[in-house]
C-alpha cells in the first residue's frame, strides 16, 4: 500500500483468495461493479484509492500493546488450529502449540479479566457469524497461536479530503484478464432475483 494504489471493499471485495491461489491480478480484480440491469460486470471509470505513509513490522506483547496505545489496531500472524475455526466466545487459547502462521487478522485491543486473564481483542475477516460477531479474544503474553511473533502497523496517508482516484485507462477496462475472472470466479457474476 505504501508504494501502490489499493481500492476498497465496496469493489475490491474480500475473496479469500492469495497470489499462490486465486485469477491473476486485472483491474476488475482492482475495482469492479455490476449493471443491474445489463447483468454485465466492468472496472467503473475511476475509483477511490488508498496508501500508507509509514509502516513497520512489530512483535512482543509490550511493543505490540504499545503500537495499539500509539497507533490502533495492527495486522498479525496467526495459527488456525482446528479448535479455532469452531471458536463461539470467551477467551481462547490454544493447548496444541500450533504457531504455523497460515492467516492474518488485525489486532484491535487488549484488557484483562477479572480473574487477571490477559487478553487481545482480534478482528477476523470470517463473517459476523463466527465467533464473538467477527471478533474473539485470545491470550496474551505467551504467543498463543504464533499472534505475537509477527506483526505489521501502517499509517494512513490523507486520500479522502481531496478525494484522490485512480482514472480507468482504455487499455485496463480491455483486459483479457478480466474475463478470464469472470469465466474462473462464477461466484463474481452478479445474481438478482
Amino acid at each position: 500500500m505504501n508504494k501502490n494504489e489499493v481500492s476498497d471493499e465496496t469493489c475490491s471485495i474480500y475473496r479469500a483468495r492469495g497470489r499462490d491461489n486465486g485469477a491473476q491480478c486485472s483491474s476488475m480484480i482492482k475495482c469492479m461493479n455490476c449493471d443491474h440491469t445489463t447483468h454485465k460486470c466492468f472496472t467503473p471509470p475511476s475509483y477511490k484509492i488508498y496508501h500508507t505513509d509509514e509502516y513497520g513490522k512489530v512483535s512482543g506483547e509490550e511493543k505490540m500493546m504499545q503500537e495499539i496505545y500509539q497507533r490502533g489496531p495492527i495486522a498479525c500472524g496467526v495459527a488456525v488450529p482446528d479448535s479455532l475455526e469452531n471458536y463461539t466466545g470467551g477467551i481462547y487459547e490454544d493447548k496444541t502449540g500450533d504457531t504455523e502462521l497460515v492467516h492474518d487478522i488485525s489486532v484491535t485491543g487488549f484488557g484483562t479479566t477479572e480473574d487477571g486473564t490477559k487478553y487481545w481483542t482480534v478482528r477476523n475477516s470470517w463473517g459476523s457469524h463466527w465467533g464473538e460477531q467477527g471478533f474473539f479474544r485470545v491470550v496474551r503474553g505467551t504467543n498463543n497461536i504464533g499472534i505475537e511473533s509477527d506483526c505489521a502497523w501502517a499509517t494512513p496517508k490523507d486520500t479522502w479530503t481531496n478525494d484522490e482516484r485512480h482514472h480507468t485507462t482504455e487499455e485496463e477496462r480491455n483486459d483479457p484478464l478480466n474475463e478470464e475472472l469472470l469465466k474462473d470466479m462464477p461466484e463474481v457474476k452478479p445474481k438478482f432475483l
